[in-house]
């Protein structure tokens, strides 16, 4: 069914193997990326278990809100994507299909995550929904019957569509889950918001979290703030988590004053927050050069984001750099591998990140959506999920929600980025 008037399209989903179909236009782009008909992959079975014995998590929404009547044993999602329909020409060029990619990636894999738990014996009403990355289309949306009658809703993705969105929906129950915006959820406060992926306020208290374990008595601590925004939005977190922790530091702003700081009993683990290539690759060298002339012991810690940075790559292994993430696809695990061979045979292209966190969407909230229906809010915290790109750890706040709180430790190996832990 699809209506122009706000680019929407739903397919019902029930348990008889059915596939999911789409609107014209959305499967013409679907087709121009080669997608075919959607099959069916089998990743570690989900069995449905029964409720803790234990009294839930206290819902904070009044009684009555939760107590919405639905259909019974038909899970209702809707999809919020910035497809941008509206833009693309009559015969879309490749410049049209290179524009969706992030939202059509995420929606392939969330698509495959929901045909997986079809199988299993869940059912699903899924209603995709075109946002246009526009505050008044998604304050639209937001009030439509879809919507509103939604048990889970997914999206949207930009933060000031997430805000607007929020705005004008006022949803009493449902969770809105953000999938992909690392934005602090304070910004928001939105009582109901799920944020999947970790904000920097969390990979520097992880990180803190890290160094208290491995730390010994000999070892020192130095943070090199050149007090740039991208430092100051990593480090003034990390000082605060490790001031907390008890755990002392050094701070400077100047490779120059780092010699007065090093211990020769242990080892020196550096701290750099800076994104700026050439500030990092010049202390880079001069790290590696210290060490070597003051046979000293260096680690170094990075931002986050140097995993899609490039830097000196001899010397990010010599002074054995780590960093945060919450994003790492492991290739020895079999749904790994299983996910990658049924993406690329239904859809004749490797899967992106965006395909791999639409997956583990889909998968988690789709599951616990299907074993616990509309109380599955209540059970958020107490279920934990091991995803094909990263674990499900939730933390509630009352004022802005919940927050996955999963970060893991990589370390470069001389071409890439692996786990430590």
């Amino acid at each position: 069914m699809l209506k122009e008037s706000i680019g929407l399209y739903t397919t019902l989903v029930q348990n008889r193997q059915q596939r999911l179909s789409g609107s014209r236009l959305v499967g013409l782009l679907i087709l121009l990326v080669f997608i075919s008909s959607c099959s069916i992959l089998k990743p570690r079975p989900s069995v449905p278990v029964t409720p803790p014995d234990e009294k839930p998590v206290e819902s904070e929404l009044p009684e009555e809100d939760i107590a919405k009547p639905i259909n019974e044993g038909v899970n209702s999602i809707v999809l919020l994507l910035p497809f941008e329909l509206e833009k693309i020409k009559s015969e879309p060029t490749r410049a049209d299909i290179k524009h969706v990619e992030v939202p059509l990636d995420f929606y392939q894999g969330f698509k495959i995550a929901l045909d997986n738990l079809v199988q299993e014996g869940y059912n699903f009403k899924l209603t995709v929904l075109d946002t246009r990355d526009n505050i008044a289309q998604n304050a639209r949306l937001a009030v439509t019957p879809e919507v509103q009658s939604a048990d889970l809703i997914v999206g949207p993705i930009f933060p000031k569509e997430i805000s607007a969105f929020a705005s004008a929906s006022k949803l009493t129950y449902s969770l809105q889950v953000s999938p992909l915006a690392a934005s602090r959820p304070s910004q928001f406060n939105i009582p109901n918001l799920v944020s999947l992926v970790a904000p920097i306020d969390l990979h520097s208290q992880g990180l803190a979290g890290y160094l208290e374990d491995v730390k010994k008595s000999s070892d020192h601590i130095i943070i090199i703030n050149k007090l740039d925004d991208d430092s100051n939005g990593f480090l003034n977190p990390l000082k605060q988590s490790l001031t907390e922790r008890g755990i002392s530091f050094s701070e400077i702003t100047d490779i120059d004053q780092i010699t007065d700081k090093f211990s020769s009993a242990g080892k020196n683990l550096v701290v750099l927050g800076s994104l700026d290539r050439y500030v990092v690759n010049s202390i880079l060298s001069r790290l590696v050069e210290i060490q070597a002339e003051l046979g000293i012991s260096i680690e170094l810690f990075g931002h986050p984001n140097w995993s899609r940075a490039s830097f000196d790559d001899f010397n990010l292994n010599t002074l054995k750099t780590k960093i945060t993430t919450s994003f790492y696809v492991s290739p020895d695990k079999s749904n790994v591998r299983d996910f990658e061979r049924k993406y690329l045979e239904e859809f004749k292209i490797k899967p992106s990140e965006y395909a791999y966190k639409g997956f583990d969407t889909g998968y988690f909230f789709g599951s616990l959506l299907g074993k616990y229906g509309v109380n599955y809010p209540q059970y958020l915290i107490s279920e934990e999920y091991s995803g094909l790109q990263t674990n499900y750890r939730f933390e509630k706040n009352s004022k802005w929600g919940y927050v996955n709180s999963y970060i893991r430790i990589l370390q470069f190996d001389g071409s890439q980025y692996t786990p430590v832990n």
